[in-house]
């Protein structure tokens, strides 16, 4: 039977009828790619960097001390959540079972620990636990170094600036990053200006989003940028840009991480104590809520097309033992890194 010899009824009941196969066919195929998808594995981008800021970002400050006082910053909470998240990027650098081994190790930790991973010239972070914010510590004192070599320009660090990034970076000394720090201020006059010059550093990292904190220092604290609120992603950028090259001349890039490759042995657990055959990093803690918070930053193969940018957040329990819990947490979660790193050469370019 022809169409055109169909009824008007008949044609509209085979049209119905085509239309509901082709919607059911539609509706599985769906189903299978939704099922297929991976659930949550989502790629952390800096656009998510927006809501994670201003989410958490009080402008407080804090600073550091050598001893496990207060090294540079604080967090006075746990993170809000433990949203882990791998990447399906063709960028990254972890092994398939990243996030399962991830989830293992957190449930052996005696608290919260975030990571966040990626390739150097990168601006997508592969994330394990949360994305908040904690005040930064020690880790921020290479941004500040940064600010002022780009204060400077063509003038060279002086031998006491020298002498004092030397001590500022291998052994955390508050007193050698403080009078860095006034260099700075008297350049920009004042702490609002330094400030904004560390906070100029980030922005050149393609953070667009971290606040450099510049409010007096709690009880306990020594620097008003050490209590900068700074989520993993971020510092991850920021010391991917710096490894990138991407922040300073090719002679400041060099010293800075030169430095941060001879950190001294009472302060190299974490990254430095992880068996990793090249790896340039800065830790950070000081006390938070009756314990410590514990973070470290760096790049694994550093100055190579192999390089990867890392930043770790621990939050120890409460206790005379935190600080010592809290660096044995960033160990075995740099020794759990080492295991899930697959680096591959990229291409290496500033954004």
């Amino acid at each position: 039977m022809s169409l055109h010899s169909m009824s008007t009824r008949t044609k509209v009941l085979l049209l119905a009828g085509c239309l509901f196969v082709g919607g059911l066919a539609a509706g599985i195929i769906v189903e299978r790619v939704t099922n297929s998808s991976g659930g949550d594995a989502t790629v952390t981008t800096t656009a998510k960097l927006n809501s994670v800021q201003s989410a958490g970002s009080a402008s407080g400050s804090t600073s550091q001390t050598t001893t496990p006082s207060a090294d540079g910053g604080t967090g006075e909470n746990e993170p809000v959540g433990t949203t882990s998240s791998t990447s399906s990027d063709p960028a990254s650098v972890v092994a398939p079972d990243a996030q399962s081994s991830y989830d293992t190790l957190r449930r052996e930790l005696p608290g919260p620990v975030a990571v966040a991973v990626m390739p150097v010239g990168s601006s997508k972070a592969t994330l394990f636990g949360s994305s908040a914010p904690a005040h930064g510590w020690s880790t921020t004192k290479i941004p500040v170094i940064a600010a002022l070599m780009t204060a400077l320009g063509s003038q060279p660090l002086s031998y006491e600036q020298q002498t004092e990034v030397r001590h500022a970076i291998t052994e955390s000394s508050n007193e050698a990053i403080l009078e860095l720090f006034h260099s700075l201020e008297r350049i920009k006059g004042g702490l609002g200006g330094a400030s904004e010059a560390v906070e100029n550093e980030l922005r050149e990292a393609g953070d667009p989003y971290t606040v450099v904190a510049t409010q007096p220092p709690p009880p306990g604290a020594v620097t008003t940028f050490g209590q900068t609120e700074w989520a993993p992603e971020s510092a991850a950028l920021f010391f991917g840009a710096l490894d990138a090259g991407c922040l300073l001349s090719a002679s400041n890039t060099r010293r800075i991480l030169s430095l941060m490759q001879q950190i001294i042995p009472a302060d190299s657990w974490g990254l430095g104590s992880a068996g990793f055959s090249h790896v340039a990093f800065k830790g950070g803690w000081g006390p938070e809520g009756g314990g410590y918070l514990v973070r470290q930053s760096g790049i694994v193969d550093p100055g190579t097309a192999d390089a990867t940018a890392v930043a770790i957040i621990a939050h120890p329990p409460p206790g005379s033992s935190s600080f010592d819990v809290g660096t044995e947490m960033l160990t075995r979660t740099a020794t759990w890194l080492r295991r899930v790193l697959r680096p591959s050469s990229h291409a290496i370019a500033c954004h």
